[in-house]
């Protein structure tokens, strides 16, 4: 599978957040009409830089749309992790807190804690994704999707002990990753999350699963140039596994008031003609951790 217009896969700009901009940066010392030794030109096209906003609304939307696509990703690559021949469902738990000032952090953890304990007694994966939401009273609630096998059946986690912070809810679901990906849709510039929270995760992907969700969120240029598993990131440097290689900046950032400017310092690669999964071969390893 690679990724198409109808998957999310890359970081995409509207023709709005998008502009021309005169006097760029010459690329990487290639001159006109030639190259430069020991470097293959590529060829460009598009704007001369990215304008990128700072407007409240459009850095909501940019976040939202990278969590859609770590969330639609990471349950479709639970779903296609259940071994042939075997059948599963998808438990569709809602955690919710008695106050409207409840939340801590950590409690998202111990509970998820509790559950891949109760998981591990019975010989099976705990594999779920998550995302919080903001109720109308202003209180954080979670909506989990628990991939179990048909023989299990997942407990109240209010019963159990594993939340004791409000109730819970668990109910069978058809399409639980289309309902974690609605609640994304509703999240907006006024909801005002408590400092600190995380608003989405994901647990038990095997290692090919998860470095196909870390590729998901490199810049797009990295995308372009390299497949899954080929970079890792060394404090905040893209990093060429094979060869350990650190990758220069391909732009340069401009700031001003209400956003900021990306100068390429080289030509922009297109994408590679083999595709991002050319390299996940390599991962043959499938522990879930």
């Amino acid at each position: 599978m690679r990724p198409s217009a109808r998957h999310p896969f890359s970081f995409s700009f509207p023709p709005s957040a998008v502009v021309s901009q005169p006097g760029c940066l010459p690329a990487c010392g290639l001159a006109p009409g030639g190259e430069a030794a020991g470097l293959v030109p590529y060829k460009t096209s598009g704007p001369d830089c990215l304008e990128v906003s700072f407007e409240p609304d459009i850095v909501q939307e940019r976040r939202v749309r990278r969590l859609r696509r770590q969330v639609w990703a990471a349950g479709h690559l639970h779903r296609f992790a259940c071994p042939r021949g075997h059948r599963e469902n998808v438990w569709f738990v809602t955690l919710t807190y008695r106050g409207v000032d409840d939340w801590k952090p950590g409690h998202i953890s111990k509970c998820f804690k509790a559950v891949r304990k109760w998981c591990k007694k019975r010989d099976i994966p705990f594999r779920y994704v998550w995302v919080a939401e903001l109720q109308k009273r202003g209180a954080l609630h979670y909506h989990v999707a628990v991939w179990l096998p048909k023989r299990i059946q997942l407990p109240k986690f209010d019963k159990q002990g594993w939340w004791p912070h409000g109730m819970t809810q668990r109910v069978i679901a058809k399409n639980a990753v289309g309902y974690l990906m609605k609640y994304l849709s509703k999240i907006s510039p006024f909801h005002k999350f408590p400092k600190g929270v995380r608003i989405h995760g994901f647990g038990g992907l095997t290692q090919q699963a998860r470095s196909i969700c870390s590729w998901l969120n490199l810049p797009s240029w990295c995308k372009q140039l390299y497949g899954v598993g080929d970079l890792q990131t060394i404090k905040g440097r893209r990093v060429v596994r094979a060869t350990g290689e650190i990758l220069p900046a391909m732009y340069q950032r401009v700031f001003h008031p209400s956003g900021m400017r990306l100068y390429p310092n080289c030509e922009i690669p297109e994408r590679w003609a083999d595709g991002p999964y050319s390299s996940i071969d390599r991962f043959t390893s499938g522990s879930a951790v």
